[in-house]
């Protein structure tokens, strides 16, 4: 198959009335565009996709994102391909938090790409599953990196007890290090840590945030929705990772395990820390160099523009699919 005349269906696994993260997939069709730029590339909400893979007979329909709620059924959208002779594969971001719930598309699914490294030993076997990281988006995320004239240190997530209790214990430190943290997002209570403001942020308001602080911490996610069964434990990266990056960020991340290495290269690309203590210690770099906040998030921006965009990811999709 030619790949410059290939059909291209991006279908969100959610309904839109639902889906927090819809503005994800047009990133994903732009990634699809500039690596095909001679396909034909429709990106569509989960209502309209049964009627726009009717219309285009697509070679590949991509349902990406989440597929928990039952809300979600592809059983018509399957059908539609098997009839027209294309392939419908998954695109799940929420590995492995929804895990438990996959097993509805399990039939249907001519291959299925998941987020998270550490959930792909949890599939059946008998299935084409690959890992693939979300990634960030040139036209969405990209910054020039000239000055750091904003927060000293900035996050912005929803609260999670995990981040609750980092931020709580670097409370402390920014008094020592006569600094402030800024810290936004959906479920914080307002005055429980210096610095937190309980609110949403505009994603077209990240990238600049990004691009203008100093430090801009990256600490995951530790909750789960549907993840009891084998109650696996994260490996990958969030995308905000690789969309801060782009920004031009000097991200300094709590980690727990080391796949971060296989993404950013430690202290020239990006700062890991195990706790608190030693989150605060790099920050401190940080604040004490301001060049090297600079020379990290010029670093960083570079291999993100050459590794992970989701033009990176669009070609490994087709050659797997494809193969």
């Amino acid at each position: 198959m030619k790949q410059d005349a290939l059909k291209i269906l991006v279908v969100s696994g959610t309904p839109d009335t639902l889906n927090s993260n819809a503005g994800l997939r047009s990133h994903v069709g732009e990634g699809f565009r500039t690596a095909f730029p001679e396909a034909t590339i429709v990106v569509s909400s989960y209502e309209d996709g049964l009627r726009q893979a009717r219309a285009l007979k697509p070679d590949l329909a991509l349902a990406f994102g989440s597929i928990m709620l039952d809300s979600s059924d592809f059983g018509p959208l399957a059908e539609e391909m098997r009839r027209s002779g294309g392939k419908l594969a998954f695109w799940l971001h929420d590995d492995p938090y929804e895990f438990d719930m996959n097993a509805r598309i399990y039939g249907m699914a001519d291959a299925i790409f998941t987020n998270d490294r550490a959930s792909l030993d949890f599939y059946p076997p008998n299935l084409a599953v690959h890992h693939l990281p979300l990634a960030g988006s040139r036209a969405m995320h990209w910054r020039p990196v000239e000055r750091r004239a904003g927060p000293k240190l900035f996050f912005c997530g929803h609260r999670f007890a995990n981040r609750a209790r980092l931020f709580g214990d670097l409370a402390h430190h920014a008094q020592a290090l006569g600094a402030s943290m800024t810290i936004v997002g959906s479920g914080w209570e307002r005055d429980a840590i210096a610095g937190v403001t309980p609110m949403r942020l505009p994603g077209a308001a990240l990238p600049d945030l990004y691009a203008a602080s100093l430090a801009v911490a990256n600490v995951g996610r530790d909750e789960s929705l549907a993840n009891r069964r084998f109650a696996i434990r994260p490996s990958t990266p969030g995308p905000r990772s690789f969309e801060a990056a782009f920004a031009g960020a000097a991200q300094i991340m709590l980690v727990e395990g080391l796949e971060i290495l296989d993404y950013f290269e430690p202290d020239t690309e990006i700062l890991l820390a195990d706790d608190a203590d030693g989150f605060a210690a790099q920050w401190e770099r940080l604040l004490q160099d301001r060049d090297l906040s600079l020379q990290l998030g010029r670093n960083a921006q570079r291999r993100a523009e050459a590794e992970h965009g989701y033009d990176n990811r669009a070609r490994r999709i087709i050659d797997l699919v494809f193969a």
